[in-house]
C-alpha cells in the first residue's frame, strides 16, 4: 500500500472509489476498449500495442496508489480517440481536448455516473500537463500514459511504426528520444520517475549503438 502524505487529493476520492456503482461501471472497460480500437483503425494511430502498454502500466499503478482501476483503464483507452499520426499537426496538438469532447458523448450514452465522468474527462484533458489534474486517478493516468515512451519495448514499437512511415532511421531515433524527453518531464510520481530514469539510460545506450 502506498500512502501519499500531504497529497492535494483528499479522502473523498478514495471513499468514492469504494462506493462506486458497480452496475454502472461494469461494462466501461469493454466499451472504451472497443471504441478506441475502432478509432485506432480509423485514425491509423496511435499504435495499438502502445495503447495496451500504457493500460498495463495503469493497472499496476492503480493497484499501488489505490485508485479505481476501471476509471484508470477507461481514461487511458479514451485519451486518444481523436488523434493524428502527423507530427505537430493541429489534431495531435489538441487531441486531449478533442478526445475529451468525443469521449463525453459516449460516456453519456453509456450512462456513466457524473462523478466518474468528471474524473475520466479530467484525466484525458490533463494527460499532457496542459490542464491541471483534479484527482490522484488523473495523476496515475498521466504517469501510465508516459510509459508508452519510457520503456525499451515502447520505444522500439514506436521506432518500428516510424519505419513503417518511411522515416529515415536517424530522424526516427531523434523523434523517439524527443518523445522520451517530453514524457520524462511530465512524470509526477516518484517511483515512476526513478523507473523512467533507469530505463532512459538503457534506451539511450542502445540507440547510441544503433546509430554507430
Amino acid at each position: 500500500m502506498v500512502l501519499i502524505i500531504g497529497s492535494k487529493y483528499n479522502s473523498k476520492e478514495f471513499a468514492a472509489n469504494i462506493i462506486l456503482n458497480s452496475i454502472n461501471m461494469v461494462d466501461i472497460i469493454k466499451a472504451s476498449k472497443r471504441l478506441i480500437y475502432q478509432r485506432t483503425l480509423k485514425n491509423n494511430a496511435p499504435t495499438w500495442a502502445l495503447t495496451e502498454l500504457a493500460v498495463n502500466k495503469g493497472k499496476k499503478l492503480a493497484k499501488k496508489y489505490r485508485v479505481n482501476r476501471k476509471l484508470v483503464i477507461a481514461s487511458l483507452y479514451l485519451a486518444h480517440t481523436i488523434f493524428d499520426e502527423k507530427r505537430k499537426s493541429k489534431i495531435q496538438k489538441t487531441h486531449e481536448l478533442l478526445s475529451a469532447r468525443f469521449a463525453k458523448k459516449h460516456l453519456d450514452k453509456w450512462k456513466v455516473l457524473a462523478k466518474n465522468q468528471e474524473i475520466i474527462l479530467n484525466a484525458i484533458k490533463a494527460h499532457h500537463g496542459k490542464v491541471p489534474t483534479t484527482s490522484l486517478t488523473a495523476e496515475v493516468v498521466k504517469n501510465a500514459e508516459c510509459f508508452k515512451f519510457l520503456t525499451l519495448e515502447g520505444c522500439l514499437m514506436f521506432l518500428h511504426d516510424l519505419g513503417r512511415r518511411h522515416m529515415p532511421l536517424d530522424q526516427a531515433v531523434d523523434y523517439v528520444i524527443d518523445k522520451m524527453n517530453q514524457k520524462t518531464n511530465l512524470l509526477t510520481l516518484k517511483d515512476c520517475k526513478r523507473e523512467a530514469a533507469r530505463n532512459r539510460r538503457k534506451i539511450l545506450e542502445i540507440f547510441k549503438e544503433l546509430l554507430k
